[in-house]
């Protein structure tokens, strides 16, 4: 007996979009209330820090919305993946590194 397979070939792309796109919404908010938080301890030089690591997350979450788009007419066209050359995986490993630097930098001036 022979079972038929239905296959959606846009579906996994699509989950592996929206869950860069929800990755990219939290970095966007983790670094800017990292930014917050450290403002009254380091005073104003973690204003561009802050711009920076959250225009970089900023990328993420733009970069999948237009491979949704764009993935959308390709599904199959491994060109149009969102993990098709690790742009958005560096960029969420940098932006992480970042927040993660900002909350010890925290931590620090905490203690001293």
């Amino acid at each position: 007996m022979s079972e038929h397979v239905v296959r959606d070939p846009g579906a996994q792309q699509e989950r592996t979009t929206l869950a860069w796109r929800r990755t990219g919404l939290a970095l966007v908010v983790a670094a800017f209330t990292v930014g917050r938080l450290a403002l009254p301890t380091l005073g104003p030089s973690v204003a561009l820090p802050t711009v920076l690591v959250a225009a970089l997350a900023t990328y993420v979450v733009a970069d999948t919305l237009r491979q949704r788009r764009i993935g959308v007419a390709h599904p199959d066209d491994p060109r149009f993946w969102v993990l098709r050359d690790g742009r958005v995986v560096a960029a969420v490993a940098v932006v992480v590194m970042a927040i993660g630097v900002g909350e010890l930098a925290l931590a620090v001036a905490a203690l001293v």
